[in-house]
């Protein structure tokens, strides 16, 4: 599957979450940055820069001489969560640069990762350099949006727009859900039920909420060095809810775009890989840091 993330204004954590979500994946996963401002992921879990260049333009640049699937599965790197189950994929470094590569070509080579769901962060909608055709081939598009009045408003009154953008068939296409981005304690901010009431109003669900954290956050966008408590933060018992929940609207849209007949239920949690199209190497595995006794162990709301 492909599932793309977006925002629509302002930073209300959408790397992060993507980051999160494919951290807590119930399936083999890999996190693809494909925001047109620039990729920072790989220097999170690699700041010393030991793996040198790694990313989507590598690949483009070796699939002169291998299938670009094959090409892609190369830059990736295994993210130290000890599970082996998922990866990063990262993205390009410039705008300049992610204006130059052939986001068809990649979308399609995202789908004959059979057996490994895509999770893209596509940064800003309407920015420059969007990826409009990995957005278009998507099977679910998630939009991530601060709980404060302002950004609530504009996603308001641009819903028909944004539908418009992703690629989307009007209200009646279940292809865009929204994950509300909660804000700090003490902020002006609205309960999620009254924000799920109002968006069905305009055909819009609602799915969760991802918990103002930014303890945990911070070990997905500056330098990862998790403390004890990393693994039970809100940030990441919310992404395994979710990650569930998304999965499987995910699931669903896919079969039924495919034509063929939907399951009763979506797969399993620890559901066997398929064999895939392309044989992938392991990716090289980012050796996981020490806990740390500081900073990573506290967690905001």
């Amino acid at each position: 599957m492909l599932i793309t993330f977006t925002s629509l204004r302002g930073s209300p954590g959408t790397s992060a979450a993507t980051l999160a979500l494919t951290w807590s994946w119930p399936r083999h996963a890999v996190a693809a940055e494909c925001d047109p401002s620039g990729g920072q992921a790989l220097a999170v879990f690699d700041p010393g820069s030991s793996m040198g260049h790694r990313g989507m333009f590598e690949a483009m640049l070796a699939a002169r001489t291998m299938p670009l699937p094959q090409a892609l599965w190369q830059q990736a790197i295994t993210l130290p969560d000890g599970t082996g189950r998922h990866f990063l994929l990262p993205g390009p470094q410039t705008t300049r640069i992610a204006e130059s590569l052939q986001w068809q070509r990649l979308a399609l080579a995202f789908r004959t990762w059979e057996s490994v769901d895509v999770l893209a962060d596509c940064g800003r909608l309407r920015s420059r350099g969007m990826p409009h055709a990995i957005l278009g081939n998507a099977d679910l598009t998630v939009l991530v949006v601060r709980n404060d009045r302002h950004s609530l408003r504009a996603l308001s009154s641009s819903v028909d727009l944004i539908r418009e953008e992703i690629g989307l068939l009007g209200s009646a296409d279940d292809g865009l859900v929204v994950v509300v981005a909660s804000t700090p304690a003490g902020a002006q901010r609205f309960p999620v039920k009254e924000v799920e009431r109002q968006f069905a109003k305009l055909g819009l669900p609602v799915i969760g909420e991802m918990p103002w954290d930014p303890s945990a956050a911070t070990q997905f966008t500056d330098t990862f060095k998790p403390g004890k408590r990393f693994e039970t933060s809100p940030m990441l018992e919310a992404s395994r809810k979710l990650g569930f929940e998304i999965g499987k609207r995910a699931f669903t849209r896919s079969r039924r775009l495919r034509g063929r007949a939907i399951p009763e239920q979506a797969p399993a949690r620890q559901e066997r890989p398929r064999r895939e199209l392309v044989r992938r190497p392991p990716p090289p595995s980012i050796p996981r840091p020490a806990a740390s006794a500081g900073g990573g162990d506290r967690h905001g709301g």
